[in-house]
């Protein structure tokens, strides 16, 4: 049999500016990636990216030296941003980039509706970390994806081989500490999004683990950085990222200098064409890692390509962090005297006698974590249960088949709709889960199940089921949606970054029932490592973990002295909660007004008292509002209390009285946090 190997690999190189763009090209890269001034996600500095006139030339010149050039169209969108997009992705076809990178699914469905034959290639922002979303983006005439960088390489070499499609994978440069687009805590903190190019890295914070109710330090355990994740250098490993399949080897650093990418793309190259030209004989220049070593950002990892996440992962120290963008910050809290002050609407928008349209009571649905959780949300008046699918290793709660079932019966009974959720990161392991969990909700006749990503959303068309997509398909436009419902999806919950008005957009004209988080705790970011293990064990989840997260609750305490607890689950994530809940109940009747479908109460890590609590006020308020839809009732004060009193934290609007799309400076944006 004649020896072959992947000759077809790529050098995707980064530039921000044309002088690191031809560097890059002089030292070697294939191809490189460059953003315009728009729809990217390196947003922080407007001395960086290219004008439409430079993008034009870029391409001639790239062409004129037979390198690739793509652009990155890669963030989310919001509504009022469609039309300046389209007009921009004309310019892109007429200019004939290679490839359009994206995030945003109503960036790929406007792409598709444009006719446009440009390749597309998904970001990593689309978190794409199993077989069967590569398959539904290959149906949708995508060319390549970029896979998530929480996942091992042999899931990459998986989902190459089993989707048939080309593969792109980060080797070197900065990383991210969260599933890639499932952070959102600099957006509902600052509103400045991760998903915008705008984050302000709260993962680079100094935090102090501590006990998750009374916010005291937890022995001798560190403090510090303890987010701060190395940067990704994989040039000892350029046999295993080709015989794993992978087409593109690609540098993260599109804010760097000329000279440091020169020597990086450089370097790769030549490591690239030795392994290639005599495979038998090759090994790691050590002079080459030197002078990458010498000249890094941050130490060096693997990240998870070859093994699970552990304490090696971050710099706890921060010695070597070039740039903090924001220090801790108190979350705004919704204090009593806010209550009667609605920011949404003012008196002269209220409606009058003459002006009343009936506008349909939206369903409360309530996410529940147990089954006590689920009998006080039925008691209260619950129209639709969700059975939140992670579940609590301090509470030692999971769905067996035998509480699925009594779940089913009690929400049949009671004459109200119950829902089956997915995991939120679904890797093949996860994804076999699924598979028993789908069979499950055949067998009790439950048809709704609460998918998070394009895969699950698949299998469950597969068993004839009827998908909910949630909010970590961050939608926030509605083109995102039409591609959703083209894709079989039968209702969609907004993004946790969606606003006010954004809301109100999804929910004009809307072609499926559109849900919004109206209560609950936000998590903030899902990691894949557990940081309780990592610094009281210095394991990870493959190792001989002690399982300390059965034994008590762990939290973040930060400089400011805000408290964000880690709910750890099942398969040893961390969910890392904000330090305020998302409460829109005394401004329910604004809500309303948005025509929206559903109201959805997090409550799967409430406690059962509160969950009735919770239930009941919202309950409550929503049957007011159906009686009498010309009152604007703000929630009394005595509910109010009682609310604040039982609560586990404090609560706020979250990204609703955000924008995204409109954030504010930096600057501007701390100040208001002092």
């Amino acid at each position: 049999m004649k020896f072959t190997h992947n000759n077809n690999v790529e050098l995707l190189a980064p530039a921000g500016r044309w002088d690191a763009f031809t560097a890059v090209i002089d030292a070697g890269a294939d191809a490189v990636y460059i953003g315009g001034k728009k729809f990217n996600m390196r947003l922080h500095r407007s001395d960086f990216n290219f004008t439409d006139e430079q993008i034009a030339e870029a391409v001639e010149y790239a062409h004129s030296r037979k390198v690739k050039l793509y652009i990155t169209v890669n963030n989310l969108l919001g509504n009022g941003e469609f039309e300046t997009l389209t007009d921009y992705l004309a310019f892109l076809r007429d200019v004939r980039v290679d490839a359009i990178i994206v995030q945003d699914l109503g960036a790929l469905y406007t792409i598709q509706n444009m006719g446009i034959s440009i390749p597309i290639h998904i970001s990593t922002m689309m978190n794409i970390h199993n077989v069967e979303s590569a398959l539904t983006l290959k149906e949708q005439g995508v060319k390549r994806i970029v896979t998530s960088r929480d996942i091992p390489l042999s899931l990459v070499k998986e989902i190459h081989e089993k989707a048939d499609i080309e593969v792109e994978y980060f080797i070197h440069g900065d990383l991210c500490i969260s599933q890639s687009g499932q952070c959102y805590s600099s957006g509902v903190l600052f509103g400045k999004s991760a998903n915008r190019g705008e984050c302000m890295k709260p993962c680079r914070w100094q935090y102090t683990i501590v006990e998750s109710n009374s916010g005291q330090a937890i022995g001798n355990l560190p403090s510090g950085y303890l987010l701060a994740i190395k940067d990704m250098c994989l040039l000892k490993y350029i046999p295993d990222l080709i015989h794993a399949g992978v087409c593109s080897f690609k540098i993260e650093g599109r804010m760097r200098h000329a000279d440091y990418l020169r020597e990086i793309v450089g370097i790769y190259r030549n490591a690239i064409d030795t392994y290639r030209e005599d495979p038998m004989s090759y090994y790691m220049n050590s002079a080459s890692y030197e002078h990458l070593y010498q000249s890094r950002v941050r130490d060096f990892t693997t990240a998870m390509s070859f093994t699970p996440s552990s304490v090696s992962l971050v710099d706890i120290s921060g010695e070597r962090e070039p740039l903090f963008l924001s220090r801790a910050a108190k979350e705004r809290s919704l204090a009593k005297e806010d209550i009667s002050d609605n920011p949404f609407e003012t008196a002269e928008h209220d409606l009058t006698e003459n002006e009343i349209t009936p506008i349909p009571i939206p369903q409360l649905s309530v996410k529940v974590g147990s089954m006590n959780s689920l009998i006080a949300a039925l008691e209260e008046g619950a129209d639709q249960i969700i059975i939140h699918a992670e579940g609590s290793q301090l509470e030692k709660r999971v769905w067996t088949k035998i509480l699925l079932k009594e779940a089913r019966d009690r929400a049949r009974d009671a004459g109200k709709i119950i829902q089956f959720g997915t995991p939120r990161i679904t890797t093949a392991i996860e994804m076999n889960d699924v598979r028993w969990l789908y069979e499950q909700a055949l067998l009790l006749e439950v048809e709704d199940v609460l998918v998070h990503n394009l895969g699950t959303l698949r299998l469950a068309k597969e068993y004839g089921l009827k998908p909910v997509a949630d909010y970590s398909l961050n939608i926030l436009n509605s083109a995102a949606l039409k591609f959703l419902e083209k894709a079989g999806i039968c209702g969609v919950t907004a993004s946790l970054e969606c606003s006010y008005v954004h809301l109100k957009q999804l929910t004009e004209n809307a072609v499926v029932p559109v849900e919004c988080i109206a209560h609950g705790p936000v998590t903030g970011m899902i990691l894949e490592h557990c940081i309780p293990s990592m610094l009281t064990s210095k394991s990870h989840k493959k190792d001989h973990c002690r399982q300390v997260c059965q034994y008590m609750g762990y939290a973040l305490k930060d400089e400011r002295g805000e408290i964000r607890p880690i709910e750890t689950d099942q398969y040893c994530r961390n969910h890392i909660l904000l330090a305020r809940d998302i409460c829109i109940l005394p401004y329910l009747q604004s809500f309303i007004k948005t025509k929206i479908s559903i109201l959805r109460i997090e409550a799967q890590f409430y406690k059962a008292p509160f969950t009735k609590i919770v239930a009941g006020l919202y309950r409550k308020y929503l049957d007011v509002a159906q009686e009498h839809p010309k009152l604007s009732m703000p929630i009394s004060e005595k509910d109010w209390d009682i609310l604040s009193k039982n609560s586990p934290r404090e609560c706020n609007l979250g990204s609703y009285v955000k924008d995204i799309t409109h954030s504010k400076s930096t600057a501007e944006v701390m100040k208001s946090l002092r």
